[in-house]
């Protein structure tokens, strides 16, 4: 491990100085007769063990009779800093309290060596030498998985032994070590894995006694420090004539896919021949799985994981399991509820549910999500390592490696080919890590990350007059904000050209929100913003959203001007001037810490929910084929004439605050849809809430929680109050199409109707969905459904469901 420090950005120092009195001539006298060396000290109030998290900490202490000179300290084994300071004036008691944090991403451990050289002014020099030892939060930690407390044998048979360590700065060796009625000991080296198990066989002499041994394990990591199990007993026995059959226990989850495994267990002191396991459907007492595997029946102990392999197409399914096991006598046993009661026969009733989950390749955490029907694939964002990961529908697999992108991405969308729903095999991510955009081809061709669009810091300036007391005359007082430009989520829009429906060559806009950052303006440090930045224009194009604060004249409100700064070598770019005369409430501008966006289906609408305190949280609409209006305004203020460029979208429909329709006031938004055509927009708080493109509330669906994951199908072109195609109601569109999707907390999900706000049918899963959902219908007409949970990326598949609601009556209601 090597880690460099910088010293003026990592170092925190605490001084205590005690200066006793006497003049510079006593001081010169003194020293040159001085023969006692300084005294010190190496502090450490946090104690000998730190974590990488909380950094390195510890103080020295110096002490000398008439002054100190220098003080140097150093950190050693692997660690390269040092720090040194010589004293101006005669301190005889200093004190240096030291915090050193290390790099985000420090993972690796170990002893630290501290040393402390101080000298005096004659020169008297003493040195302090101590250590602390660096450890992750995850403790290296060792456990006996095989064999089991209880665990018989015999004389001449084997036991198998499988010992397991975890540490995140590596393992270097595991074994164990025997001692009782069999004595040994076995180990194995590793190559710093942060999981590793040691899986070996302990072979019991033909001589050895009757009677017990212990079996305990130890790990070793990647500094040395070793740790150990608690013992495991197992009883050495005679095996005459044996009629007692196998002791059979079996694990297997409560809730399961059909994918999942059982695990049986068994243990005799004749050896197991065999283990078997069998299900039958709780129902109808059919058959519907089950498997054997063979041993050699020299292991007193075996262990068996079998995959359930179940072939069902609807879900869910009860289902009967039971586990058997035969010995080397040739006893069979089954698995039993009571070791005491010969015919308490353990049967473990289990549900089977849909879906297939696979953990991602590399770990990490996704942010968002999108499917792609080109290519039948989903692209997700990979927020730790930096890249998309793509996850194959027709095999349920990950494409080695994924993509390499910018920093931390977070949102994604597809980019647009026309209004029609069609969509290149090219996807926008936001760079969260960075100010920037990923345009990533993601044909499996030529998978790469082709460019990085540029986003500009927007400067956004409240203009106000005030009276200057120096002479009591009316001024212009102009505030600047600086908002962080990092990206959070984001949409894609187009214009296309009149008449038309492909997207224009200089029309493709990412509307995006931003993640706020420390550095950000007073009083806007945890506010973000929400823009949209023209991707393909050959002038650049920015917006700012402020169309949503506009408020009318008033002695409260705030004249805005809005500029656009793409570096030091573009010109300053004013994209509102103040001559437009545009007042806004400056609180409104900005946005809470987490903002979310999504486009519609065809490209031409973006919807943007703000999440956090519901005090604070919005929804607005975005139609990007409204106008935009580019003029020059003049006006005078304070007698001075002001002239500049202006630019209003009028596709930002003003936002209305989710506290309008909430019922519970502590709620917050966690998530927000969009439909095909942008005419239903849905908003996941405390209920969910089903708007129109206007943003007028159509109905509540009752569904709570925690979760987040939420998706309309993506065929979607409903009006929430109309019920079928624009003009009619009811219409001629599919119902069954007219569908929201809303994870559970317990591991479901709801499938509503987003006309008449009820239920139409519940799919279960295994695990609870706790980041994004996303529906998607393949040409097949099989419908896909792909979410995070806490062990990787479930894909659901099922035929498209049919509508249990009927089409509303012919007509509008009105």
């Amino acid at each position: 491990m090597s880690l460099f420090i910088s010293r003026r950005r990592a170092l925190t120092l605490v001084g205590t100085v005690l200066v006793f009195g006497c003049n510079e001539q006593q001081l010169q006298q003194g020293f040159a007769a001085d023969q006692t060396p300084p005294s010190v000290t190496i502090q450490k109030p946090d104690g000998d063990t730190l974590q990488v998290a909380g950094g390195i900490s510890f103080a020295v202490n110096a002490v000398d009779n008439l002054g100190l000179k220098d003080i140097t300290v150093a950190l050693t084994v692997g660690f390269d800093f040092q720090f040194d300071t010589t004293l101006a004036s005669a301190v005889t008691d200093l004190t240096l309290s030291f915090g050193i944090p290390l790099p985000v991403g420090t993972t690796a451990g170990g002893t630290i060596v501290i040393t402390a050289t101080v000298a005096d002014g004659n020169n008297n020099i003493t040195t302090a030498v101590d250590s602390v030892f660096l450890e992750n939060a995850q403790a290296l930690t060792v456990r006996i998985l095989d064999p089991t407390p209880g665990g018989v044998t015999a004389p001449g048979l084997s036991i198998p032994v499988n010992i397991q360590a975890i540490q995140e700065t590596g393992i270097r060796r595991i074994g164990y070590t025997a001692t009782g009625v069999v004595t040994t000991a076995d180990s194995m080296d590793f190559a710093l894995p942060d999981t590793a198990l040691f899986t070996t066989t302990l072979a019991v002499p033909g001589n050895a006694a009757v009677g017990t041994f212990s079996i305990v394990g130890f790990a070793q990591d990647s500094s040395g420090r070793r740790v150990t199990s608690s013992p495991v007993s197992v009883t050495v026995q005679t095996v005459v004539t044996d009629t007692d059959p196998p002791f059979v226990t079996f694990t297997v989850a409560d809730r399961v896919e059909v994918t999942d495994s059982i695990i049986v267990t068994a243990t005799d002191a004749s050896g197991i021949s065999s283990l078997e396991w069998s299900a039958t459907s709780a129902s109808s007492g059919a058959a519907v799985g089950g498997a054997t595997l063979p041993s050699s029946g020299t292991l007193t102990q075996v262990t068996g994981r079998f995959p359930l392999n179940f072939t069902f197409t609807t879900f869910p399914q009860l289902v009967e399991i039971r586990a058997f096991a035969t010995d080397a006598a040739g006893n069979r046993g089954e698995a039993r509820a009571d070791t005491a009661v010969a015919s308490a026969i353990f049967v473990d009733t289990i549900t089977v549910v849909n879906g297939i989950t696979k953990p991602l390749p590399a770990g990490g955490v996704v942010a968002d999500a999108v499917f792609n029907p080109n290519q039948n694939e989903f692209y997700l964002t990979n927020v730790l390592l930096n890249r998309l990961e793509i996850f194959r529908v027709t095999d349920t697999s990950y494409v080695n490696g994924g993509i390499i992108i910018g920093s931390e991405p977070f949102g994604i969308a597809l980019w647009p080919r026309d209004t029609l729903g069609n969509n290149a095999d090219t996807v926008v991510v936001a760079n969260s890590g960075g100010t920037n955009l990923s345009i990533v081809n993601v044909n499996p061709a030529a998978r790469r990350e082709t460019r990085r669009h540029r986003l500009p810091n927007i400067l956004v300036q409240s203009v106000t007059t005030e009276i200057d007391p120096a002479n009591n005359q009316i001024k212009i007082k102009v505030v600047t904000f600086d908002f962080s430009d990092r990206p959070q989520y984001l949409g894609v829009t187009c214009r296309p050209t009149a008449g038309a429906t492909a997207c224009a060559a200089d029309s493709i806009y990412a509307v995006y929100s931003t993640t706020p950052t420390p550095g950000q303006s007073t009083p806007f440090e945890d506010r973000g913003t929400v823009r949209w930045e023209n991707l393909t224009a050959t002038t650049p194009q920015s917006h700012f959203f402020w169309e949503h604060a506009q408020v009318a004249p008033s002695p409260d409100a705030d004249s805005l001007q809005i500029l656009v700064d793409r570096g030091p070598t573009v010109p300053t770019d004013t994209v509102l001037s103040v001559a437009k005369g545009i007042m806004v409430n400056l609180e409104a501008l900005a946005f809470d810490r987490v903002t979310y966006v999504r486009n519609s289906g065809n490209a031409t609408h973006a919807f943007i929910g703000e999440g956090g305190d519901v005090s604070l949280a919005r929804v607005i609409g975005y139609n990007g084929n409204r106008q935009l209006l580019r003029t020059r305004d003049t006006t005078v203020i304070v007698s001075q004439q002001i002239e500049g460029p202006s630019e209003v979208d009028f596709g930002i429909t003003p936002g209305i605050r989710v506290s309008d329709f909430v019922a519970n006031a502590a709620t917050a938004v966690k998530s927000v849809a969009i439909n095909f055509n942008g005419l239903t927009n849905i908003v996941r708080a405390d209920s969910v809430y089903v708007l129109d493109e206007n943003l007028r509330l159509a109905g509540l669906i009752p569904v709570g929680g925690s979760n987040s994951g939420m998706d309309l199908n993506f065929q979607h072109a409903f009006d929430p109050f109309v019920g079928g195609t624009a003009g009619t109601f009811g219409g001629v569109a599919d119902s069954s199409l007219r569908m929201v999707f809303l994870a559970r907390e317990d591991a479901n999900i709801d499938v509503f109707d987003t006309f008449f706000f009820d239920r139409i049918t519940t799919i279960p899963i295994r695990d609870p969905i706790i980041g994004p959902l996303r529906v998607a219908l393949l040409p097949t007409g099989e419908q896909i459904l792909i979410g995070v949970t806490a062990r990787g990326v479930v894909t659901v598949r099922f035929p498209q469901i049919p509508n249990i609601f009927p089409d509303p009556p012919t007509g509008d209601g009105r």
